[in-house]
């Protein structure tokens, strides 16, 4: 029942984190979900704030010494069980059969505590899993964009090379009109260059 228990609660918690991420998004796009009112949306976040503490109070309880007595005892008794009295006649034999039962039931309570704590292991790898997916997919986007901003920066290098190119062609004169010329388009390259950049 126990493992039953924690599996429902593991459950109820990735329900109970969804419900965070949509309220989440909807009090970070208001615009897009006019028709969810703020008291609705209040009422919402509070529902997940109670959950999430009574979970919290659900898995304080399960770890609790009552529990942990408890669950020895039914393991005691379990062993108990299976051992029988082994045929003990004397005080000595009656004390080695109980010394056989608590053996087994502390066993059996060992193997649990190590069953629990692979889970949350499980638990813990799931989640270093998912942050490893969640960082590759942002690694890949950020070299999407810089693989873009290096396709912008050699088109505006290329054209500011033609531009310079056809400059230095200018420049071998002593015209003023010409002179002129070039300033004009050395300023229009400045402006084409920055707009460029922050487009």
């Amino acid at each position: 029942m126990k493992k039953q228990l924690k599996r429902h609660i593991k459950n109820a918690e990735a329900t109970l984190s969804d419900l965070s991420m949509t309220v989440d998004l909807v009090e970070s796009e208001r615009e897009r979900f006019g028709h969810i009112d703020d008291g609705e949306l209040y009422d919402r976040r509070t529902f997940v704030q109670t959950s999430r503490e009574r979970i919290d109070k659900c898995r304080r309880e399960m770890s609790s010494e009552t529990v942990k007595s408890k669950t020895m005892a039914d393991e005691r008794a379990m062993a108990a069980r299976r051992v029988g009295d082994m045929g003990a006649r004397t005080q000595a034999e009656q004390e080695t059969t109980e010394f056989v039962v608590d053996t087994r039931a502390q066993a059996q309570m060992m193997m649990h505590q190590q069953d629990e704590a692979l889970d949350d292991l499980d638990v813990a790898v799931s989640r270093v899993g998912n942050m490893a997916g969640e960082i590759h997919e942002e690694i890949g986007q950020q070299n999407k964009m810089r693989c873009e901003l290096d396709e912008d920066l050699a088109d505006a290098e290329e054209k500011l090379g033609m531009v310079m190119g056809k400059l230095g062609k200018l420049l071998k004169t002593k015209n003023k009109c010409q002179l002129g010329t070039i300033l004009i388009l050395c300023l229009i390259v400045l402006i084409l260059f920055f707009l460029v950049i922050y487009t």
